[in-house]
């Protein structure tokens, strides 16, 4: 099996990247931004979904090219991961040597998640004197940790076929969404463990720093994309070609559209209903619904199409490679970069839209120089790190 990077995955993650940091400036400098797609409410015993209102065209937009960052980003990663497992067992690692890359990756990216991230979104709530100190606070978990606990599961997991984890994942998936209306309505009632297990693998609940556990990325649905590029990972055929491969990806972009808008136009598979032509691409997303994944993810499959077909990259590319190559550090980076400012002349959402998106821009130029240096700085440590064999 090749060694080579697949550049049609660092392009496609550095572009949903840059939609995921569109998001995140908005979140922190804009009003008029779409967010909370769902959330489970209960008021007086009925069950309802947090929509998004009325958004204006450009809101829209920006929801769409962000929404799609979610997703596509555990897509990639499980497909990455399959890929990585394979090269170590063909090169001969032990079984206990896999997992415990695994684990550690894994419960690396939930200390990221905790210590990192979860701060810099919880930055504007301290700057306003609207949130203190709790177990809930610092238990405070989003993506990067359902990713970290995904590795996890993916580990335990790996001795069985793809296939049957898929079809397991999907099971769970299915059966999470058919029992979300019973687990929103009795969850006000449940001990403070009871809601934190469930906010942890199931059900995203609006922001609560008197809760034991937030979590807006529950484990159980977000481990569908997971496990997907997982199972695309693992049946890669290296001897088959990139051209071949794309094909893959294309046809499965193809069906995934095509299911979406046959279960939208018909009303089924989401919860927020498109009661006028502007809201059909209103998708839930916390949680995360079927017409939400099909979408989202038939986008990103048509992308990964498109990056293997590309000729010969140009310039705008070769940014994307960069920005793909270095995803944790890209994160960890662009949400302080975006959030600091604003924290610092209590100036959180007093933009326009648009300014908000000039800001975006803004903090790419400067990102784009810190990630190149961030590869230059790991393909040197490697280098240095990596065994002499001609020394005894």
């Amino acid at each position: 099996m090749s060694h080579a990077r697949l550049s049609f995955v660092d392009r496609t993650r550095g572009l949903i990247m840059m939609f995921m940091a569109l998001d995140h400036a908005l979140y922190f400098w804009s009003f008029g931004r779409v967010s909370n797609e769902g959330l489970p409410l209960v008021t007086n015993g009925t069950l309802s979904f947090l929509g998004a209102g009325n958004p204006s065209l450009p809101a829209s937009i920006a929801m769409i090219m962000a929404s799609m960052a979610a997703p596509g980003f555990l897509l990639i990663a499980g497909y990455v991961l399959a890929l990585s497992v394979k090269r170590r067992e063909e090169t001969g690692a032990s079984s206990w040597e896999i997992s415990k890359h695994l684990w550690l990756r894994g419960l690396a990216l939930i200390v990221l998640q905790v210590l990192v991230a979860s701060p810099a979104f919880n930055l504007p709530a301290f700057v306003n004197g609207d949130l203190e100190f709790s177990v809930g606070v610092i238990l405070s978990l989003s993506v990067l940790s359902t990713i970290g606990l995904g590795f996890i599961f993916l580990d335990l997991g790996r001795h069985i076929s793809a296939w049957k984890l898929m079809a397991f994942t999907a099971f769970l998936y299915l059966l999470s969404e058919s029992l979300l209306p019973h687990f929103a309505r009795a969850y006000s009632g449940l001990s403070w463990l009871e809601q934190g297990l469930r906010t942890l693998l199931v059900l995203p609940v609006p922001f609560s720093s008197q809760l034991l556990l937030n979590n807006n990325f529950p484990v159980i649905p977000w481990l569908l994309p997971l496990c997907l590029g997982w199972l695309y990972g693992r049946t890669y055929k290296p001897e088959k070609g990139l051209a071949y491969e794309g094909k893959r990806w294309g046809l499965s972009g193809l069906i995934s559209l095509g299911l979406f808008f046959i279960l939208r136009m018909a009303g089924l598979g989401d919860y927020l209903r498109a009661s006028s032509p502007d809201q059909f691409f209103v998708l839930s997303k916390y949680p995360p619904s079927p017409d939400y994944f099909l979408f989202y993810l038939g986008l990103v499959f048509l992308l990964f199409y498109l990056f293997n077909r590309l000729p010969k990259p140009g310039r705008v590319v070769a940014v994307l490679d960069e920005f793909g190559k270095t995803p944790l550090f890209f994160y960890a980076v662009h949400l302080w970069l975006y959030a600091l400012v604003p924290a610092l002349f209590n100036h959180f959402n007093r933009t326009p839209l648009w300014a908000g998106a000039g800001i975006w821009l803004m903090g790419l130029v400067i990102l784009y120089p810190l990630c190149r240096w961030s590869v230059k700085l790991r393909s040197s440590l490697k280098a240095i790190l990596k065994p002499n064999p001609g020394i005894n």
